[in-house]
């Protein structure tokens, strides 16, 4: 049990559930601490998506910054600035000012490349999914725990959310210091990008490799599909059963749970019999199947097998598609590449809700059957590049098994008094 509360992949954990406990704290109280200081509708949605656009334009950034310094001093940072982004917005007194707080907020929390990069780090490949999982499974607490605690706080003073979140932050930060490893060292004779060359280069390297342009393109169809259930979610209930919000938060707690146990423990036990391909094709087919039937879901029986599915699915998705793109990824590139892919996963989370909006004005089972096509379009794109993707897999999978084994022997010989050269 010592050796696991001690190892980079729990501590890493740790630090995502506090960091997504924090963001999930204050991003339910942000649309009306936006009208609070006089913003109109679209004014608050413009909030939301600044944030966005600055994680689409910085998580990649900062995940090549910790392939070069190291995956340590980027995250401690990153909280840093987080803390920073909460006080100013406690602190905002007017609307210029809260959109510059979560500008910082949204550099600040495009450290989740750098967060996957460690995962990769420290896990071999045939344990990748279950540790992308794993991270999965913090996140998903993160945003359990953090709207109920927002709840409870906001109660008794309306800023109180964003002061907790910054001293989180801080917290963080120094768990970071004082606990995490650092997993990559830095390179001294890596290509020394700056400015706009480092801020673009993911995507030179994105688009030269085909099947690494599919899987990023798979998660940007699949994120699209399932923020926009989210962002309408609540509207269908309100409509087909009268539902408030503790009747969706419910709803929410209940998709939550069964996401963290499809990527806490369901996932690895899934790989190893089916493959991480497989598996995310089975995923988004779940996704498609859960949502198609929620546009139909006039009763609450139908509305939790539904639920259930897309949920299952979600859960298979988001592991097993980070740790395909870590297996073909180079392992000094982790950190830009999957960066890429979470920088273009929050475009998608800003653009989601946009499209399921304007759809459910027309028809409220249109954002759903929409969804299902994203996710359907998924499949499509994610099949032609399958087999690669299973044999890049297989291959890193057979070459870190050797080493693995010399590790192992070394560790016993070593146990035994004897030096094996």
């Amino acid at each position: 049990m010592g050796k696991i509360l001690r190892s980079p992949l729990f501590l890493m954990a740790v630090t995502i559930f506090i960091d997504f406990t924090g963001f999930g704290l204050v991003i339910p109280l942000l649309p009306f601490w936006a009208e609070h200081l006089g913003a109109s509708p679209f004014e608050v949605g413009l909030i939301l998506t600044t944030y966005a656009l600055a994680q689409f334009l910085f998580t990649p950034m900062l995940g090549a910054l910790s392939d070069r310094y190291g995956r340590k001093r980027i995250i401690m940072i990153s909280l840093c600035i987080e803390a920073l982004s909460f006080v100013l917005t406690g602190l905002a007194s007017s609307l210029a000012l809260l959109l510059c707080a979560r500008v910082i907020g949204g550099i600040g929390a495009s450290n989740i490349g750098s967060a996957q990069a460690v995962v990769a780090d420290v896990t071999p490949p045939e344990k990748r999914a279950a540790g992308m999982g794993i991270i999965g499974a913090a996140i998903g607490m993160g945003f359990v725990v953090g709207p109920i605690l927002g709840g409870i706080f906001s109660a008794s003073n309306s800023t109180l959310p964003f002061w907790i979140a910054s001293i989180m932050a801080l917290l963080n930060a120094l768990l970071v210091f004082l606990l995490l490893p650092e997993t990559r060292k830095r390179q001294e004779h890596a290509p020394a990008h700056r400015g706009p060359v480092l801020l673009f280069s993911a995507w030179n390297k994105v688009i030269r490799h085909r099947a690494i342009s599919r899987l990023i393109l798979v998660n940007l169809l699949y994120t699209l599909a399932f923020t926009g259930m989210e962002a309408v979610f609540a509207l269908l209930t309100q409509k087909n059963f009268g539902w408030g919000a503790t009747q969706n938060g419910y709803i929410f707690t209940y998709i939550g749970v069964i996401i963290m146990v499809m990527q806490g423990g369901l996932v690895r036990q899934i790989v190893k019999r089916r493959g991480e391909s497989n598996l995310m094709l089975c995923g988004l087919a779940f996704l498609a199947l859960g949502l198609v039937l929620l546009s139909w879901s006039n009763s609450l029986a139908l509305l939790l097998i539904a639920t259930a599915i897309l949920s299952l699915g979600d859960g298979a998705v988001t592991p097993t598609s980070s740790a395909l793109l870590s297996l073909l990824t180079p392992t000094d590139e982790q950190g830009e590449i999957l960066g890429f892919s979470q920088g273009l996963g929050g475009l998608g989370r800003a653009i989601g809700p946009l499209i399921a909006g304007a759809l459910f004005s027309i028809e409220p089972g249109l954002p759903f059957l929409a969804g299902g096509a994203f996710a359907l379009l998924a499949i499509l794109v994610a099949l032609p590049i399958m087999t690669t993707t299973q044999k890049a897999s297989e291959a890193r999978k057979a070459k870190a098994q050797p080493e693995a084994s010399d590790n192992a022997l070394n560790e016993r010989c070593q146990s035994d008094g004897r030096i094996v050269r």
